[in-house]
């Protein structure tokens, strides 16, 4: 990448390049340059360029037709609130100025050249973002509000109200704006106001009609919520808050005429950094947070944002007031400034216009305690002792897994001491409200509040106070590194002694975000991590040089150098010949000495992914550096805030979650906890996390080219081998060449090819196909795969597998369907989305056909697959989504199927069954049994203890059934024939084997060993 010429086509970039990109990689002497010199190198990697081009895959979304609207203007608010985050966090620290400096002042004003002199970016920067800004308002007012209005959603001009709408207006004026309007003139008597940032001000020329006299006063417009104002009936349609203020001026400026009037708005620099420097050993950090986060409202402007209809004198004349450049001055088209607060309009009661977004479910092994909450709270810990759980937000509810621990918590009488750290919390939070009740209740409740959360300075501030006075010992973090951590400690006492259980998450505990980021939360009792959590918290509200941890990654002790090793590792398996493989998602890489050593993997043989949301300083593709290194980017309508690390160390899996991205900041300036995850249903999980973005849908994934930018991978048509010059070549679907032989022998894969041709692609770029059905063209947008699971009864009837569709409460019932992914033919593609979407596994022994489903704005063609069903899938992924059921085919019919295909499919179907589809399947069924049996006959135990293995051998009875397990008196299994393979189980186990040892505290025995084992060995005889 840049993509080969015969590989151009699966790529483009995003729409019209705006950003101006200085990196060149190929001015690099690459075999001269070091590892340390590609992580160092400016030429690969330019921090500013990468958060822009971050904005620019989330400006793409807003660009994207194909979704709707209320998303695609949810992204465009997006868009300038990343801008807004940019830009108050550029310059570092806030000038600290002696008061009784007579230069006090102008030195603050200064201060931004003497922090950050131009640089040789800094007009590229500018141009970059004017360029991002000016394709964003263009969507805005030029499609996407034009469109809204179709639909019956407007931001209206104030004029255009009814005259009882304006009397409303009037009077929410009146109550709610009126008295926080305050009119600052500019004179001789009046210097120029302190312009708060983020603040939208308006500029007015007033006149004196008795003296004919004008003057200019600045108006700010409240920062009261909403900014887009509710006007009509059923809500769609809005009134901005600076039109309220406008049109209403005459009750602050009596007798007073408006000849001009101009919208802009301020950023100023508002990040604090605090250190031993400037915060002495002696002062209180709270007071001193307070002290700090009131100075920085006089904090040096970093951007003026103004209407283009703002004459260029006025814009001078505020520019230089703030001492602000011509390159930091931009301009807006129209009068929306502060997209930012246009939020809520996403919000608009029109669900045809945005994605469904399915409500949390409960996990399931949290299933019915919420209510057993009063009664019994220590059954939430009772569920954890079993094993391990790993929760996964927005999947799963927040109230019912993360607040449901602190309340039950709160509420145990046996629960003696509460550890928590507190990064962001959200408004009201519920989990300080738990916090302050278990103090409350007499419990040891210690808090690490982090004081110094960007922008959440003052709200972790009032939580300080408030914990500190319910009694909690409240620690506001450490001088020089934030605390940055999720992790929670509760200490309970039991038979067996105390017992610590553990909550260590990636994302914070916060129930706002946790329905819309996508968060891993880990819940567990293990001694090892339940000890390194505890030597943390000491470390943390106490006075310890903890160095050393059994099997946590806390930074910035260890981890740095951990995953140091572990890199190394994976290259040293590499070099040996082993498969190495190292998995990485996180929201960004920046840290050099990390960079260096992949760059050392990839030169090794190790091959690695890396899924970063943001920005990332390994550029893959390099000749002879970093060919085996592919960097992915997923950005979608849920914020990917996953951190999760995978090594194959040489086939022992090793999977990582925790808080730390791999940025300078997290493993060297904050304290973050990365936990290992040992339970394999949880590690299950997390692989099939990462999987998703290395092998789902390609249109949702941006790749990194050699030359530093993103392509958005997508399905494009090209010529297949032994197929060039066609008119019409089959479609070339990555692995759709390979055919499939079906039970019966018929090479069903050339059926599906031999209707499929490509057309060429759309003006926009995207592609399309002809599907013939029956003598018919049909263009499609997509081609997908799909199943109809069937099974036989006992009795000889045919059962049909349903599901419903993935919107909650939809009583429509379809079948598992979806796309290809790299190297999978229809009949895989069709397989797998059974396990997905029904969670049923099985094998396809016939292809019914194409069928076309038109329900979207871009039809589709389905290749559906009859799926001979073995059984339950060990995971079914959407199972919180939908609902399944078991049918005969003239019940499935009856079923309010949805769409003429699903119909169609289901009476094809049938009819196959009622032929030779009963033989099919029937062959395909004694196949897998078949297998299924030769499988168990291999399976070995031993109760012995020393480490003999005595082989399961088949009774020789002839009439397949297997024997079941039974204990004899000298305590070696054998077998009793005639039982068949659902009865295997111990006959005769003795209770101290099968009894379950809850106690965490004692070590392991050889019966327990043994027991854990016999059921492993059971859950694979029956799979």
């Amino acid at each position: 990448l840049p993509p080969a010429p015969d590989r151009a086509d699966l790529y483009h970039a995003v729409p019209g390049n705006p950003i101006h990109h200085p990196l060149a990689p190929a001015k690099l002497n690459l075999p001269a340059l070091s590892n340390a010199d590609l992580a160092k190198s400016s030429e690969l990697f330019v921090k500013e360029y990468a958060e822009l081009a971050f904005n620019q895959r989330v400006l793409h979304l807003a660009l994207d037709k194909s979704l709707p609207l209320l998303d695609r203007f949810k992204f465009v608010c997006i868009v300038s609130s990343n801008l807004d985050e940019q830009f108050a966090k550029r310059l570092g620290n806030i000038p600290k100025v002696d008061d009784d400096d007579e230069d006090a002042a102008e030195k603050s004003r200064n201060f931004k050249r003497n922090v950050r002199p131009p640089s040789e970016f800094e007009e590229g920067l500018s141009a970059a973002v004017a360029d991002i800004v000016a394709a964003q308002y263009d969507c805005l007012l030029n499609d996407i509000l034009p469109a809204l209005k179709k639909h019956g959603i407007e931001i209206v001009a104030y004029k255009s109200l009814s005259d009882e709408q304006k009397a409303k207006m009037r009077d929410y004026f009146t109550k709610k704006i009126y008295p926080l309007v305050t009119p600052l003139s500019v004179d001789q008597s009046h210097p120029f106001p302190l312009l708060a940032s983020h603040g939208i001000y308006l500029v007015v020329t007033l006149l004196n009609p008795e003296t004919s006299k004008t003057r200019i006063v600045y108006f700010r417009i409240p920062p009261v919520k909403p900014r887009c104002i509710p006007v009509s009936d059923d809500g769609l349609k809005y009134v901005l808050l600076e039109d309220v203020v406008l049109e209403n001026l005459d009750m602050v400026c009596y007798g007073m005429e408006m000849l001009k009037v101009f919208p802009f708005r301020v950023t100023r620099n508002v990040k604090l950094v605090i250190d031993d420097v400037n915060f002495g050993e002696s002062d209180n950090l709270l007071d001193f947070i307070w002290e700090e986060t009131h100075r920085r409202r006089s904090a040096p402007a970093t951007r003026l944002e103004v209407s283009d209809k703002m004459p260029k004198q006025i814009q001078n004349m505020i520019a230089k007031e703030l001492f602000l450049d011509s390159a930091d001055v931009y301009t807006i088209p129209g009068r929306y400034l502060g997209l930012a607060e246009f939020f809520s309009i996403s919000f608009s009661n029109a669900p045809h216009l945005k994605l469904p977004v399915p409500e949390p479910k409960i996990h399931p092994k949290f299933a019915g305690l919420e209510e057993k909450l009063h009664d019994d709270p220590g059954r939430v810990f009772s569920v954890i002792r079993k094993r391990d759980i790993l929760v996964q937000f927005p999947i799963h509810s927040f109230a019912s897994s993360t607040l449901l621990f602190m309340r039950a918590a709160a509420r145990d009488p046996k629960v003696r001491v509460m550890k928590c750290v507190l990064y962001r919390s959200g408004d009201d939070s519920p989990l300080v409200a738990a916090l302050i009740r278990a103090a409350k209740s007499g419990k040891d409740v210690s808090v690490l509040i982090e004081l110094k959360a960007s922008f959440d300075e003052v709200q972790n501030s009032e939580y300080a106070r408030r914990l500190q006075k319910a009694g909690v010992n409240v620690s506001y973090g450490l001088v020089g590194l934030k605390t940055h951590s999720k992790t929670m400690l509760v200490v309970r006492e039991e038979d067996v002694g105390f017992r610590c259980y553990v909550n260590i998450a990636t994302g914070n505990f916060n129930p706002g975000t946790a329905k819309l980021y996508t968060d891993l939360s880990l819940f567990t009792c293990r001694e090892d991590i339940s000890a390194d959590v505890l030597d943390l918290f000491n470390a943390l509200t106490g006075y310890s040089r903890q160095r050393k941890y059994r099997r946590l990654l806390v930074a910035p002790v260890n981890m740095l150098d951990t995953f140091c090793q572990l890199i190394d590792g994976e290259a040293e398996h590499a070099r040996r010949g082993v498969m190495s493989r190292i998995v990485v998602q996180v929201n960004g890489l920046s840290d050099k000495k990390i960079a260096e050593h992949l760059y050392a993997a990839s030169q090794a043989g190790v091959q690695i992914d890396l899924i970063i949301r943001g920005i990332c300083c390994v550029v893959p593709g390099l000749k002879g550096k970093s060919e085996n290194i592919r960097v992915f980017s997923w950005v979608g309508n849920v914020l990917q805030h996953r951190r999760i690390f995978y090594f194959s160390n040489a086939g022992k899996n090793l999977y990582y979650i925790g808080s730390a991205d791999w940025r300078a900041r997290n493993l060297n300036d904050r304290v973050e906890v990365i936990v290992p995850v040992d339970d394999k249903k949880a590690q299950l999980k997390l692989r099939k996390n990462l999987m998703f973005f290395l092998e789902g849908s390609p249109t949702e994934t941006w790749e990194m080219g050699a030359d530093g930018k993103y392509y958005l991978r997508k399905m494009a048509p090209a010529k297949p081998a032994g197929q060039e010059g066609t008119e019409a070549p089959v479609v070339p679907l990555t692995g759709q060449g390979a055919a499939v032989k079906t039970a019966s022998g018929v090479d069903s894969q050339f059926a599906i090819h031999s209707a499929v041709a490509a057309l060429p692609p759309t003006e926009s770029g995207s592609a399309r196909w002809s599907v013939t059905i029956d003598g018919k063209a049909h263009v499609v947008g997509s081609l997908n795969a799909g199943c109809v699971p069937v099974r036989e009864r006992p009795d000889g009837t045919t059962e049909v597998l349903m599901i419903t569709g993935d919107t909650q409460g939809q009583d429509k019932w379809v079948f598992a369907e979806g796309g290809l992914v790299e190297d999978e033919t229809y009949f895989e593609a069709a397989e797998r989305q059974g396990v997905r979407m029904a969670g049923v596994k099985g094998s396809s022994p016939h292809f019914l056909g194409w069928f076309i489903d038109s329900k979207h704005h871009v039809h589709k063609a389905i290749a559906v697959v009859v799926l001979a069903a073995k059984g339950d899938a060990e995971d079914w992924a959407e199972a919180y989504l939908r609902k399944r059921e078991w049918l005969t085919f003239a019940g499935a019919l009856n079923k309010s199927p949805e769409g003429p295909w699903v119909t169609k499919a289901l009476q094809m179907a049938e009819t196959w069954a009622a032929s030779a589809g009963k033989d099919e399947l029937h062959a395909v069924q004694e196949k897998l049994a078949s297998m299924e049996l030769k499988a168990s006959a291999t399976l070995e135990r031993t109760n012995s203890g020393d480490g003999k293995v005595a082989s399961l051998e088949r009774t020789k009875s002839g009439d397949g059934k297997v024997a079941s397990l039974e204990r004899t008196k000298s305590g070696e299994v054998k077998f009793a024939a005639g039982s068949k393979p659902n009865e295997f189980k111990p006959t005769a186990v003795p209770e101290k084997v099968v009894e379950a040892k809850s106690s965490a505290t004692k070590p392991s025995t050889g019966s327990e060993k043994q027991r854990s084992a016999l059921q492993d060995r059971m859950k694979m005889f029956e799979s």
